[in-house]
């Protein structure tokens, strides 16, 4: 999107606008990684928690090159599309940086997902290729056949049945002159599995451009100094944002394979964090554990949260523990490739704001215009009115993968967030609901269509709307509003809570229960009115 399109649908006082950042990439994310990692061939790339090691950029740039040139002899183009289904680890960024040298797509996947949402999402994707960790060998297995797909599979570890990564690793004559291939910085650079505001998970396609980009702006707002801690894998948004505001800038991430909230005390002292980002359940974490005696966190000088609501109580409780640390939420979304507001670091109006609204998810970044709508009506609102959020970005995705995105878009072509949001004087956001369907237990996003599939498989069931009654420590809660076939057949909420649990994940489970009614609310057309019927039962009218 150009500015002058956007200025021709940026008429109202009510719209907020922000300047682009000044910068304009030379070329995609492997020539700019490439470049870049050679000037910083010295510094600390990673250091790697499992091991005590560090891990310098050239280093890391000797592998990944070493990889892509594997890959090249493999037959990979930039017609394929190379996955990864791994925890962080030493090499897990690797695959993924020497895909981007190619100019390859990549799509990644979360060991601990079900094979059914595994094997549905590799159906969308097909890939050629995925690098995974030993302990999701079954998961893939299972998820390839179900799929019905062929694609090579290659283990970061030991394997008696498939090639390890070890193999692509190996000394090259030709890595001293390798070049990254240059691609259109508008290109697709990676297709991130998310829910879109409606249905099932959607493969939202993020260019080279809006990844870059967004990068430089956690760099310029002052989040990314010189260590970075964070736990998200490549399946998530928030890594490939990381993981790029760290490379541009040559600074050093702290590489662990799992959370744990005594254990991250002890890497803020031990290896100088001075950023950290985390999901609102792991800070809330680390609050339950509390702070232990004799450790420095003098140079953690700010944690963001992210992925879901931190409330303000459990802000102030970490801000407390913390002190001279600024703790702070942000707002954003897949599909504008990371954040759409927060409070800048380097900011003094901002770092202000930040102390004195807590609730707040922070205040507008460069490159993106805002506006809050009625939904219904459309009209545009002002200052602290509610209203769902829409935005118009060069970071916005291409679209969905070989799906139509279209729904998501308004008439002008703004990005629908699905969020009901409001600003006040000082441009200052909050999050107040959503109005799209898909749920976050967790930060991890619950789809109410899937469950609603499975509840209608139910002999019982003749209709069953999934909404989230919201917790204050995971999210949403998922609750399933049921209309039986026999109003008067001897089924308990108990039962079908054990029914839907018998066949998905725990984090999918009908946590807040199962709610009995004759109708439900729905609109003209025949939808279901989620909204008003979330609030009814959360007014004790259900």
């Amino acid at each position: 999107m150009t500015e002058s399109e956007m200025e021709e649908s940026a008429d109202d006082s009510n719209i907020i606008k922000t300047p682009y950042p000044e910068y304009e990439p030379n070329g995609g994310i492997g020539y700019e990684f490439f470049r870049i990692m050679k000037f910083y061939k010295n510094n600390v790339a990673q250091y790697i928690v499992e091991t005590g090691k560090k891990d310098t950029f050239g280093s890391l740039l000797k592998r990944c090159i070493r990889t892509s040139l594997k890959m090249k002899l493999d037959g990979i183009t930039q017609n394929d599309i190379v996955c990864l289904c791994t925890y962080n680890h030493v090499n897990s960024c690797v695959p993924f940086i020497a895909s981007m040298f190619l100019g390859v797509k990549v799509a990644s996947l979360d060991p601990t997902l079900s094979v059914a949402d595994t094997s549905y999402l590799l159906k969308q994707v097909k890939p050629t290729v995925i690098f995974l960790v030993p302990q999701a060998i079954k998961l893939i297995e299972e998820s390839v056949e179900k799929a019905e797909i062929n694609c090579k599979l290659i283990i970061f570890g030991e394997s008696d049945r498939y090639q390890e990564f070890e193999e692509y690793l190996v000394p090259n004559d030709d890595e001293y002159n390798f070049k990254p291939t240059n691609v259109s910085v508008q290109d697709t650079a990676v297709i991130f599995f998310s829910s879109g505001t409606t249905g099932l998970p959607k493969g939202i396609c993020q260019s080279h451009y809006a990844l870059l980009a967004q990068g430089v702006n956690v760099i310029n707002n002052g989040a990314i100094t010189s260590v970075s801690l964070y736990y998200s894998s490549l399946y998530w948004i928030s890594a490939a944002l990381f993981l790029t505001a760290t490379t541009l800038s040559g600074t050093a991430r702290v590489i662990c394979r799992s959370f744990d909230p005594r254990q991250i005390w002890i890497l803020i002292d031990k290896y100088k964090v001075s950023f950290a980002f985390l999901a609102p359940t792991q800070a809330l974490e680390m609050c339950k554990v509390g702070r232990p005696e004799n450790i420095n966190t003098s140079s953690l000088l700010c944690v963001l949260t992210g992925g879901g609501i931190f409330s303000e109580k459990q802000l102030i409780l970490l801000r407390d523990l913390l002190p001279g640390t600024y703790i702070s939420q942000a707002y954003g979304q897949t599909e504008v490739a990371g954040v759409l507001t927060y409070f800048k670091m380097n900011n003094v109006t901002d770092t202000l704001s930040l102390h004195y609204k807590p609730s707040s998810c922070g205040r507008p970044i460069n490159g993106i215009w805002y506006k809050i709508v009625d939904p219904e009506t459309e009209e545009i609102l002002g200052p602290n009115q509610q209203g769902e959020l829409r935005v118009k970005t060069r970071f916005v995705m291409n679209g969905y993968f070989n799906l139509d995105s279209s729904d998501s878009f308004d008439r002008n072509g703004w990005l629908k967030t699905g969020d009901i949001v409001y600003y006040d004087q000082d441009r200052c956001f909050y999050v107040v609901d959503r109005i799209k369907e898909m749920l976050k237990y967790k930060s991890w996003h619950v789809a109410p269509a899937m469950l609603e599939n499975i509840l209608h498989n139910h002999a019982a069931i003749k209709k069953a709307v999934v909404i989230g009654i919201p917790d204050e420590e995971d999210g949403d809660h998922p609750m399933a509003v049921v209309i039986l076939n026999n109003p008067h057949e001897n089924i308990t909420a108990e039962e079908i809570e054990a029914y839907v649990a018998e066949r998905v994940q725990d984090r999918q489970r009908l946590r807040a229960g199962v709610k009995f009614v004759d109708a439900v609310p729905i609109t003209p057309s025949g939808k279901v009115k989620r909204r008003d019927l979330k609030n009814m039962v959360l007014a004790g009218e259900i």
